[in-house]
């Protein structure tokens, strides 16, 4: 299932051993070699430790009453946690990324993201469009798939539109007459004539 990262962000950190709320999720840490959420940071007053995390794999529930854990076990400390800081030494920040295509056209910038809950990876991202673009769209939805490389300053997808190195002037098609059941050229625009 499909979840807007909106959803997450402030929700409250819930024990399920006592009922109380724990904390508040501030922010996804994303590790960008995976587009994934490696872990969430959360701040509030019960916390042991001012910089905690919690990682998607001890969550047991997200419900409409937030985010529900076992207990404050869960929330840890990042020191110590030497695969965790190497993500965050990424500086790595997905929303406002600049968004273009393949051919180097920009498209926008990174506005919001959907997870899958199953796996905490990034399926869907929304692109605020350029001014010129904003005039005919709202918002752009890009697929995970169509994803072809990021780092901290660019989110490189594929291109939509063809390429500017194919050839298009010589371009002849093969076309199947249904009526004759053999493949026929079709004629280049200099041989049509008109009547």
């Amino acid at each position: 299932m499909l979840v807007p990262i909106s959803r997450l962000l402030h929700a409250p950190v819930l024990s399920l051993q006592t009922g109380a709320e724990l904390a508040r999720i501030d922010k996804a840490i994303v590790d960008p070699r995976q587009l994934l959420i490696a872990a969430f940071r959360v701040n509030g007053k019960l916390l042991d430790h001012t910089a905690s995390v919690l990682h998607p794999e001890d969550i047991r529930e997200i419900s409409d009453l937030g985010i529900i854990i076992d207990s404050s076990d869960q929330l840890m400390s990042l020191e110590g946690l030497v695969r965790l800081q190497k993500v965050i030494d990424f500086g790595f920040e997905l929303n406002n990324l600049r968004v273009e295509d393949e051919l180097g056209h920009k498209l926008g910038h990174v506005e919001s993201y959907a997870i899958e809950l199953n796996t905490f990876t990034i399926q869907q991202i929304y692109v605020r469009p350029s001014f010129l673009k904003s005039l005919s769209v709202s918002t752009l939805s890009i697929r995970r798939t169509q994803v072809v490389s990021v780092d901290n300053n660019v989110l490189t997808v594929k291109s939509t539109g063809i390429k500017e190195s194919e050839p298009l002037q010589n371009a002849t098609r093969m076309l199947t007459n249904p009526f004759r059941g053999t493949a026929t050229q079709q004629p280049e625009a200099s041989e049509v004539t008109r009547r």
